[in-house]
Formats: C-alpha cells, sequence, structure tokens
C-alpha cells in the first residue's frame, strides 16, 4: 500500500512507519509537530496528537491498490543510521501479505505498527524528553495568563506527580522481573537508570533562570536587545548595607528584537517561501493584495522586494503606558495572513520615552537594520529557494493618532491640517464631500513643507525618519485603518443619530431596539460578537462611545436592518441613510474586488456624505468621514482596505492587554 505526505503530497510506499520516517527525515517534522493530516481519498481531517493520527491512517490501510513508487533515499539512508541494518518496507510494490502483528493487521504488538513506529518516532531519549518539556513550558509561558509564579507552582506540582507515578510503576516492574528471574540481568540496572530519568522531567528546567538559559541555547530562540537611548532617568534603590533610600541614575532603554534573523528564520520555514512565490505569480485581474495595486506596479523594484507593514500602537495599563511597534510579512498568502502567528513583535518601549526623546530615536536602530535588508539582504538556502532576499517597508498601519506621531504630522485632529493625505484645511473639511486630487500630499509639496515648518500651516511637525529608507516615503503610505474610521467611529456615531431619530419620531422605542438585539438568532458565526444592549446615556451621548467592540459594532451594523427594519417606513430618509452607509462598508471591507467597483464607491460615500449633512444640518463631518474620501484612491494604489486594519494586530496586542 502507498500513504501520502501531507507535506508535499508524495506517495510513500509501505505502511505508516514509513510514512513517520519520510516526515522525520524529509521534512524534519517530529511527534510535537502543530498538526498532522490525513490525506487519504480526499479525506482531510487533521490531528493534533500522533497516535490519533496513526490509529487514523490503519483505517485507510488496504484502500489502495500497490502502486510502484520509487523509494526515497533520504528516508532510507535515515533509517539505515538510526537503526542499523536496512529495513525493508513491508507493503511495498513486491510484498502482498502481512504476517500475523504487522502493520497490516492493525495490531500494536511486538515489531507492529504501534510499538515500531512509536518508539522510533516518540524520541523517547532524556534529550527527546527535555526538548519536549521545553516546549510544554515555552507553551505555557507565551499564555498571556499565566504567571512566572504559577509556572513554577505547576513545575513543582507536576514533577511530584510524575515522580510518583514513575516510582509505582517501577516498584511493580521491578517486582515482576523479580518474579521471572530477571532481578539481576545487566538490563535491569540500565531500566532502573531510566525508570530514575523519567521521574524527574524538569531536570536543567526546574528555575526561571534555567529555562532561560535552555532557550538561549536553541536555534529557535531569538534574544530581543536592548537599545539604549540618548538619555538618563533617576530611579529610588535602596542601599541593602544602610537600608537608605537613593536616587540612582540609569540609562534610559528599550526592547527591540532584530529583524534580520527573525525574518531568515521565518523565510526558511518549510513551504513559506513557496506559499510567498506562488502568491504573488497568480494572474488575475482582481485586486486581492498589496501587489495588485498601482503603488506596487509602479514600482518595479518592488517586484524584487519583499514587504512587511509595520502596525504602531500605545497600551495604558494602570500607570504604565507602553508603546508597541509590531510587522508583519505582507508577501504572505493571505491565509496565512490571517493567523495570529504571523504577527510579529518588534520593539517595546515606555510611551514617555517616545515623548521625551521623540519617535525616531526609538526608529532609528530598526530603520538602520532596513537599510541593510533593503541594499544586501538576506541570504536564503532551502529546498524552495536560493539566493538574496530584500525586504522593505510596505506601509505603516495603526490608529489615526499613533499614524500621525510616527510619520511626523501633528498629533491633533482640532489642528488646521489634520489630514495626512493631503492638506485640506480643518474649515472646508467640516463641509467637503468628495476627494480634491490637488491638495494631496507627494514629495515635492512634502519638501516645501519642511523648509517652512510651520505645524499650524502645513500640518507637518518633522521629517520622519522612516523617510532615510530607499523605497519609503510617509506621503506613499496612504493605507487607512478602516476598523477605527469605521467600525469605532463613524459606524457608532451614524447608528446613535439615526437611532435617536427614529426614536424621537415614535418609529421605535429603545427598549424595542434593545429586546430586538437580545433576542435577535445571530448563528454560528457571530455569536462571539454578540453587541451589547444600547444604553440611554450612551445614545444621549451622540460624540460618546457606545461601549461596543469593533467586531460588536461591525454585527451591529451588518444586522441592524434585519432586526428593526419592519418596525422602520420605507421612505425614512434617516433610514436611508443607514442603508446607505452599509451598502459603503460592502465595498470597502471585502477581501477582493474590482477597479471599476472603487469608482462606484467614490460616488456613494459622496452621495452619503451629502445626505448626513442634509439630514442633520446642525452637524459637521468628522475627521473620519474626511479620510473616508481617500479610501477610493487607497484601494486602487494599495487594493482592499481589509487587508491593512488593525483587526488581527489589535487581537494579537490583546497578549499585553489581559
Amino acid at each position: 500500500m502507498t500513504l501520502t505526505c501531507f507535506k508535499c503530497k508524495r506517495r510513500i510506499a509501505g505502511h505508516t512507519k514509513q510514512l513517520f520516517v519520510h516526515l522525520r527525515a524529509v521534512h524534519h517534522i517530529n511527534s510535537s509537530a502543530a498538526y498532522f493530516q490525513c490525506c487519504e481519498q480526499g479525506c482531510g481531517r487533521t490531528f493534533s496528537f500522533i497516535r490519533s493520527f496513526r490509529r487514523h491512517l490503519i483505517t485507510h490501510e488496504g484502500e489502495h491498490d500497490l502502486i510502484e513508487v520509487p523509494e526515497d533515499p533520504r528516508a532510507r539512508h535515515y533509517l539505515q543510521a538510526e537503526n542499523g541494518p536496512p529495513l525493508e518496507a513491508s507493503g511495498g510494490a513486491g510484498s502482498c501479505e502481512e504476517g500475523p502483528g504487522g502493520a497490516g493487521s492493525g495490531e500494536e504488538g511486538p515489531g507492529g505498527a504501534g510499538s515500531g513506529e512509536e518508539g522510533y518516532w516518540d524520541d523517547r531519549d532524556e534529550e527527546g524528553i527535555s526538548g519536549r518539556v521545553a516546549l510544554f513550558l515555552a507553551n505555557l509561558r507565551s499564555r498571556s495568563n499565566i504567571t512566572f509564579s504559577l509556572l513554577n507552582f505547576v513545575v513543582c506540582r507536576t514533577t511530584d506527580l510524575i515522580g510518583d507515578i514513575v516510582e509505582r510503576l517501577q516498584s511493580k516492574t521491578m517486582a515482576l522481573l523479580s518474579t521471572l528471574g530477571h532481578a539481576h540481568s545487566p538490563e535491569v540496572g540500565n531500566l532502573k537508570q531510566e525508570f530514575l530519568s523519567c521521574s524527574t522531567p524538569f531536570k536543567g528546567l526546574e528555575t526561571e533562570y534555567k529555562q532561560m538559559e535552555y532557550f538561549s541555547n536553541c536555534s529557535s530562540f531569538i534574544q530581543p536587545l536592548e537599545q539604549k537611548l540618548p538619555g538618563l532617568s533617576y530611579v529610588q534603590q535602596r542601599d541593602t548595607d544602610s537600608g537608605c533610600v537613593r536616587q540612582v541614575a540609569v540609562t534610559d532603554t528599550y526592547q527591540c528584537i532584530p529583524l534580520t534573523p527573525l525574518l531568515n528564520m521565518i523565510l526558511t520555514l518549510p513551504g513559506v517561501l513557496k506559499a510567498m512565490l506562488s502568491w504573488q505569480q497568480r494572474k488575475d485581474e482582481a485586486l486581492q493584495d498589496f501587489f495588485d495595486g498601482e503603488f506596487c506596479k509602479r514600482h518595479p523594484l518592488f517586484l524584487n522586494i519583499y514587504q512587511f507593514h509595520l502596525f504602531f500602537t500605545m497600551m495604558t495599563t494602570g500607570t504604565h503606558k507602553l508603546g508597541f511597534l509590531y510587522f508583519t510579512i505582507k508577501s504572505l498568502p493571505p491565509q496565512l495572513l490571517s493567523s495570529l502567528k504571523s504577527q510579529f513583535l518588534l520593539a517595546v518601549y515606555k510611551s514617555d520615552d517616545g515623548k521625551t526623546y521623540g519617535l525616531d530615536a526609538i526608529l532609528k536602530p530598526i530603520v538602520e537594520e532596513l537599510k541593510t535588508l533593503e541594499n544586501h539582504g538576506i541570504v536564503i538556502n532551502c529546498p524552495d529557494f536560493q539566493g538574496v532576499v530584500k525586504f522593505t517597508i510596505g506601509q505603516v498601519v495603526g490608529d489615526n493618532l499613533g499614524l500621525n506621531a510616527i510619520l511626523g504630522y501633528i498629533e491633533s485632529f482640532s489642528g488646521h491640517h489634520c489630514c495626512r493625505w493631503c492638506q485640506i484645511e480643518k474649515s472646508v473639511l467640516k463641509t467637503q464631500t468628495s476627494e480634491d486630487l490637488v491638495l494631496m500630499r507627494n514629495k515635492a509639496s512634502h519638501k516645501k513643507d519642511l523648509e517652512i515648518l510651520n505645524p499650524s500651516l502645513t500640518g507637518l511637525k518633522r521629517d520622519s525618519y522612516l523617510n532615510q529608507l530607499s523605497f519609503y516615503h510617509v506621503t506613499d503610505n496612504v493605507a487607512p485603518d478602516i476598523m477605527h474610521d469605521i467600525l469605532e467611529g463613524i459606524g457608532p456615531y451614524e447608528v446613535k443619530l439615526v437611532l435617536n431619530s427614529l426614536i424621537e419620531k415614535k418609529h421605535v422605542t429603545l427598549d424595542q431596539i434593545n429586546y430586538r438585539i437580545t433576542s435577535f438568532d445571530y448563528g454560528f458565526a457571530d455569536r462571539r460578537n454578540k453587541p451589547s444592549v444600547l444604553s440611554k446615556n450612551d445614545m444621549r451621548n451622540i460624540d460618546g462611545v457606545m461601549r461596543q467592540s469593533a467586531a460588536q459594532t461591525w454585527c451591529l451594523l451588518r444586522l441592524l436592518p434585519l432586526m428593526v427594519g419592519d418596525l422602520v417606513p420605507d421612505d425614512c430618509e434617516e433610514w436611508q441613510l443607514l442603508l446607505l452607509l452599509l451598502s459603503c462598508m460592502e465595498l470597502i471591507f471585502p477581501p477582493s474586488l474590482t477597479t471599476p467597483v472603487t469608482t462606484y464607491l467614490g460616488k456613494i460615500i459622496e452621495e452619503h456624505h451629502t445626505m448626513l449633512l442634509e439630514l442633520f444640518p446642525n452637524i459637521s463631518l468628522r475627521p473620519k468621514h474626511h479620510f473616508m474620501l481617500h479610501y477610493t484612491t487607497a484601494i486602487q494604489k494599495l487594493g482592499p482596505l481589509v487587508q491593512y486594519w488593525a483587526m488581527r494586530f489589535e487581537a494579537k496586542h490583546g497578549f499585553f492587554k489581559e
């Protein structure tokens, strides 16, 4: 029989043991892999544990005709190196029957599929056990709710538990061997040593110091670097001898993860570069990615340089306020980018240090390393690719205030020129319903604004250090954040405007709306994002928050017409305004769209803004309404805007918020 490898789709002659040998020898996959997948007869089931995967594969035995499949020499060499004499692949092209206890019988007797392949696969030697224990501890440390004190508690109690279990098993085994007359056999001494080794699985990993020492010696561990800032701070320290408290000067620092080794590790993972290359080489007319936009096509060099996107955010926890920089490799296909594992932490600093020394002091070491990546790149030597891979920044994304800060614009939206896309004045912004391309910022106007250096006249405070890069300029950074603009800005604002108007006109009541929200059938996809009820205080405060998360607001906006639409007259203009906003969102949020659709989007955004000003003459358009006017241009240049929103980064950032 033959089995299919889920990594390379190659047909492997033999039974489950030969498949496991292939996975380990060719793909370096061991028993602690994240998942295993069955590729037999279109099955496609995935498994988290090797034993479950093996038991499932046995159910497929006998489904295949015997096919002549060439043997993988790497797997044969690996078997010879591990086991000495060559092992014949049972069930190969020349073998039609299995003996008792063989792999084909599904029994797990000696020499069968159970003991043979598991003994080979599971790495139960001392080094293999230490590695699996270290992986167990690393998984615990990666969870935000596991403190170091709790981790030490788990280590101590687990050691006691395993020690008791092994001790009992050892006593039973020794008693049985004594009964069988093997108590003085030389192998019994070795068996006792194995029991002793297994009774202390955390040996060498008992403390936090030993764990970090172990991880530091692992090739897959990248140590963060402590970068110095140009200044000192004074902290209070207690003298252990005298007990007096005195002030001590310490150098201000922040933590930064080196990009080069991290990118090298990511790119050499099996299948990553292959997925990147195949995704970029697709041919279709739809806008699905950064590479489909005009910005990338206008720069031929971008076709040979990979881009990653920076995400900038700040977090307040009690008295501590921190700034974070994340990045993601934009060249990855969407199915990989959607995973939180594709969002990588780059730097952490105190926000007070960012204000004191400026964000450019934080960015400088990162930009200097990026210059090397732009010019010299990383030498990659893996089965999918051999050569040099270069990187640069594609876009910097984040909330509007953070982007203005990192790109060098004024950090206030009450200023005269608060838009980072164009130079429109605040007084015009309040009533503008269409984009004015004449006012768009570019490199020439940016240079002129730097010469003036008057933020009140230009909206520009400084030249961002990011402009030191060869293939990036802040005026090309046109990516908006639709999560903060719509789901945490325009959406809640207009929902309150429209619902208050409907309540005032006696079409609905707040109690009816809340009843519909609580009793609506959200289905499997939306039940985790079920909106909260709307309070009277929140509805009265039009400019305040609605106490909904971005995901809850998105759910409420999409489903509100189904909840209360039957209570609203068809000719209600305020209701039509909300439906028009939903029409805009249908073209702003999709993962794929065509270029002609962007023209239509610009028209309905203009119609929406005009209707809003007509129905509510006492209000003016907000800065986030103005940012919507630039969405059409942004989509044409960069592709779908959902590729640049902060939603996935915020989910990754939740680790530090918990």
